[in-house]
């Protein structure tokens, strides 16, 4: 499967005579901001157990200061805390072997595929318009009605190249290996670039979550219409703030801040740059759920 970074902002409001540039504009802008081009924080951080880990396979976040700043401020409030963003999978799996302390931010897909070789407690889940769980859901333009005709075509996607090749694989079934070797994907930094690609034609389908297509068609319900639903995934919990099993005071005192968070506005406004507005603790039947 191929696959190109890029990104297009919300710009649907626009008069159409200058629509085209500014999306040329928008991409030029995305390309140069993307997570490829950025310098890891991780290498020159303070890395030790009063840290809060972010590693996220679902967003493509195009702005790691911003998001460290933020998070490093709100969580100096409670004492000497820190925010590791981190834009590399591989390197977060790294600190997450060797650090015995602290806290994770992951997706629950993630935490799938690490909890079967790391040994690690998903404590709380994240919460998001009342719900903790989503759906992703494969839209594409209307003249492509059934799966086979995305083949030679482009799906755009929010989330990283793996999580999507995983999802659209669980989505496509059967057909997914011959559909996805001949598709190309669009990797831009939002679901509402993704849903958006496909209305000004740079991609043919968009895999996004069944809340921001419903988002969409709350503020235009053109575009919304010009959209056939092809198929959604199962469903999945939204990111989890998991612990190492050998884990000290430190790791509660960050998960307890964290599920403090949604009660101040400043800790509301920080959730929402993950896309979540609150945390909570995972039930027994849930934990149950996530075990291998």
């Amino acid at each position: 499967m191929r696959y190109e970074k890029f990104g297009i902002s919300a710009i649907f409001t626009m008069p159409s005579v200058i629509r085209f540039l500014a999306l040329a504009i928008s991409a030029l802008f995305l390309i140069i901001t993307s997570p490829i081009g950025y310098s890891e924080p991780e290498t020159n951080a303070s890395l030790d157990s009063n840290t809060l880990y972010f590693y996220n396979s679902e967003t493509n976040i195009n702005n790691y200061v911003s998001l460290k700043i933020a998070f490093d401020t709100y969580l100096a409030k409670f004492g000497a805390f820190h925010f590791q963003p981190f834009s590399d999978k591989d390197t977060f799996e790294k600190t997450l072997i060797e650090k015995q302390d602290g806290g994770f931010l992951l997706s629950s897909w993630h935490y799938r595929i690490l909890q079967k070789k790391i040994p690690m407690t998903p404590v709380l889940v994240g919460v998001s318009h009342g719900k903790s769980t989503q759906r992703k859901v494969l839209s594409a333009k209307n003249q492509i009605n059934k799966v086979e005709l995305l083949k030679g075509g482009k799906i755009a996607s929010a989330a990283t190249e793996a999580y999507t090749r995983t999802i659209l694989n669980q989505i496509l079934g059967g057909k997914s290996a011959e559909i996805l070797a001949q598709v190309k994907l669009i990797l831009v930094p939002k679901d509402i670039d993704a849903l958006m690609a496909v209305g000004f034609g740079m991609a043919d389908a968009a895999l996004t979550t069944e809340d921001s297509l419903e988002n969409l068609a709350k503020i235009n319900q053109k575009q919304y219409s010009m959209l056939t639903r092809l198929g959604a995934s199962e469903k999945q919990f939204l990111t989890l703030a998991v612990v190492p099993k050998k884990t000290a005071m430190n790791s509660a005192a960050l998960l307890e801040i964290l599920e403090g968070m949604s009660k101040a506005t400043e800790g509301e406004s920080k959730l929402r740059m993950l896309g979540l507005d609150g945390w909570r603790k995972l039930t027994q039947s849930e934990l149950k759920e996530l075990e291998p």
